[in-house]
């Protein structure tokens, strides 16, 4: 199982900026979707895509958006790395008052919440169901429900506010060769066998086992794999059992020397990984690229489902940010959309997803 958590996963950077909801609105567009008026294009001339992709993934997103206007008659798409996810939502805020608006932009479901109260996002259903632009039942059928689903808004209707992009699921990666050194033959598949092997690999090599990356997803995931479970309707669950155990474990970890964290918003674990200084890292699916080009040798690492409290019912998080149309002119509105339903066409999903890891 795949859970979602949309409500929270927004959380680290929320504070530091200004939420719509939470503004005056006394100059903002109507928020009703049936007046709402036409925002500005940024540039008449082409489609605006505000995004934060940096490195080996910006330069894979540029060429597939390069090859989309070769073969695209209309607007051209322009790429735009227009900072981290919380510069995003600024430029985003900024840009609803002032009036003008790229054609569409990187969001996760909170931002998106804050752009449709505002009158600024154009619900996709009519793009989907379009018989010239859309998908068929059975193309439509190929994507995993849980990512479709994290893009419908019941809140609004259940309409689809914006369409699945940089999708990830936190995975467990482990050093084939640390393992070996303390005798263990596979990397664990429950928690329990995971504080075991942790124990093992501190008395067998003296090396701590696992660099905890501190991040709320990695702690989303945990409690899921225990069975847990964030939200139950509007009230939060994380004075459940399930909670405390994830607590209860790092905190054994760390007592016993056998974790240590991750410098915040580094790489630190995955360098360590490749060196075979710790034995577990856990990170997002969208780490197997930037993880296979440090290792020396393919055979000396590998990857596998974070461990479970029931293997015979595994649960992991999904996360990762969507695509968001803006409502600008319509043949802008149209030029986002024809760019989303080929970045999403089987061939070109594929290619992102081995290029970057994350999910097709």
């Amino acid at each position: 199982m795949i859970a979602n958590a949309r409500s929270l996963v927004f959380l680290l950077f929320i504070p530091a900026v200004c939420c719509l909801s939470a503004c005056n609105r006394s100059n903002s567009p109507s928020s009703q979707e049936g007046d709402a008026p036409r925002f500005k294009p940024i540039d008449e001339g082409v489609a605006v895509f505000w995004d934060r992709q940096t490195t080996e993934n910006a330069e894979l997103l540029g060429r597939i958006v390069d090859d989309f206007n070769r073969a695209n008659e209309g607007l051209d798409i322009k790429l735009v790395h227009a900072g981290r996810y919380s510069d995003i939502y600024r430029k985003v805020t900024a840009s609803i008052y002032a009036g003008s608006l790229p054609a569409l932009a990187v969001a996760y479901e909170t931002m998106t919440v804050e752009f449709v109260e505002a009158g600024a996002i154009v619900p996709l259903d009519s793009f989907i169901d379009d018989p010239e632009l859309g998908f068929t039942d059975e193309e439509l059928a190929d994507f995993f429900p849980s990512v479709i689903e994290t893009n419908r808004f019941p809140e609004f209707g259940g309409k689809t506010l914006s369409f699945p992009y940089t999708k990830s699921v936190l995975l467990m990666y482990f050093n084939r060769r640390v393992l070996a050194e303390a005798g263990i033959d596979e990397p664990p598949t429950t928690w329990d066998e995971f504080l075991d092997q942790c124990r093992l690999i501190k008395s067998r090599t003296g090396k701590r086992a696992w660099a905890v990356d501190i991040d709320s997803s990695l702690i989303d995931g945990m409690i899921y794999s225990m069975g847990g479970e964030l939200l139950r309707g509007r009230e939060t669950r994380f004075d459940s059992p399930e909670t405390a155990a994830v607590f209860e474990l790092i905190e054994t970890l760390v007592r016993e020397d056998l974790a240590y964290q991750n410098p915040p918003r580094t790489y630190n674990d995955q360098i360590a990984l490749s060196n075979g200084d710790i034995a577990f890292s856990l990170r997002p699916s969208s780490s197997i690229p930037y993880i296979a080009r440090a290792m020396d040798d393919p055979e000396a690492w590998g990857v596998a489902p974070i461990p479970q409290a029931d293997p015979e019912n595994p649960r992991t998080v999904l996360y990762g940010a969507n695509l968001s149309v803006f409502r600008t002119s319509v043949e802008q509105q149209r030029a986002a959309w024809k760019f989303i339903r080929y970045f999403t066409s089987p061939e070109v999903s594929v290619r992102w997803a081995v290029g970057t890891g994350y999910l097709p």
